[in-house]
């Protein structure tokens, strides 16, 4: 199946990089040669996506002014939200938007990848989707055991094992679990793709966890109602590059930057490991 739209959610504070976000929304912030969010739409392109709506906020006329130039060959459409009430809420500002066709959800603040070899997780999604007659499909990674409570964790079908090759059939899904009630160490990646159901459902969605509605509330819901809803793990080469904190960023911007072919070299010279 192929997928020719996207939603783009960037409407987030960014208060734990504060201050340099005062100024500067963080999906604008470079990682290598490039904005984060410049990443996430030319990956998106590459996928075959076509046009990409941008769930932003009032106070990120800067995101708009930077894609007046630099649009990567997707047409591009804004909505505001006007107050952060959770992923779930940005997402659902995008009800229609795709009419009745899937939807790419992907998180404007991530990077897949080096920055140079484009994620194709979003096409991957889309045939998972299709393959499996499913209402929802999203991308995995495995993190270290401490680490599960910052994601939403997936619980696969057999454990994390089990499915079909690197596609996953979901029994549960929870948001931010403690280390000791996750079902997995399987956490979404920042990529989606939805089927128009899911808009349906998250209309109705209450506040959850943060008082925000999630996103996994509803996939939670499809799981729990009997529709499929499928994971895709990640490649080793799809590495998650995030700009959630001060260590996150520094981290992701020399990993970048040393994969650029121009910049790498000099780079590596003065920070050997």
């Amino acid at each position: 199946m192929v997928i020719t739209d996207a939603v783009v959610p960037v409407a987030g504070l960014g208060t734990r990089l504060l201050p340099a976000t005062r100024a500067v929304p963080k999906e604008l912030l470079p990682l290598g040669r490039l904005p984060v969010v410049q990443h996430v739409v030319e990956e998106l392109a590459a996928c075959g996506i076509r046009r990409a709506l941008f769930v932003t906020a009032p106070h990120k006329a800067a995101i708009r002014r930077h894609f007046d130039e630099e649009h990567a060959g997707v047409e591009l459409h804004y909505v505001d939200q006007h107050a952060p009430h959770g992923l779930g809420d940005a997402v659902r500002h995008a009800t229609g938007f795709a009419g009745d066709r899937p939807v790419a959800v992907a998180l404007g603040d991530c990077l897949l990848g080096d920055g140079h070899r484009r994620s194709d997780v979003v096409q991957r999604l889309g045939a998972a989707l299709e393959a499996h007659g499913a209402a929802a499909a999203v991308a995995v990674e495995e993190v270290a055991a401490d680490a599960v409570s910052r994601y939403g964790v997936i619980d696969p079908v057999g454990g994390d094992g089990g499915g079909d090759g690197d596609v996953l059939l979901l029994r549960g899904i929870v948001e931010k679990p403690a280390p000791a009630d996750a079902p997995s160490r399987l956490v979404v990646a920042a990529r989606y793709v939805l089927a128009p159901e899911v808009f349906e459902l998250l209309a109705h969605t209450p506040p959850g966890l943060g008082d925000e509605v999630q996103l996994t509330d509803a996939l939670a819901a499809l799981v729990a109602s009997g529709r499929p809803v499928v994971a895709v793990r990640l490649r080793p080469d799809e590495r998650r590059h995030d700009v959630g904190s001060f260590a996150a960023y520094a981290r992701s911007f020399v990993e970048v930057a040393e994969a650029d072919p121009e910049l790498g070299p000099a780079l590596r010279a003065v920070t050997p490991r």
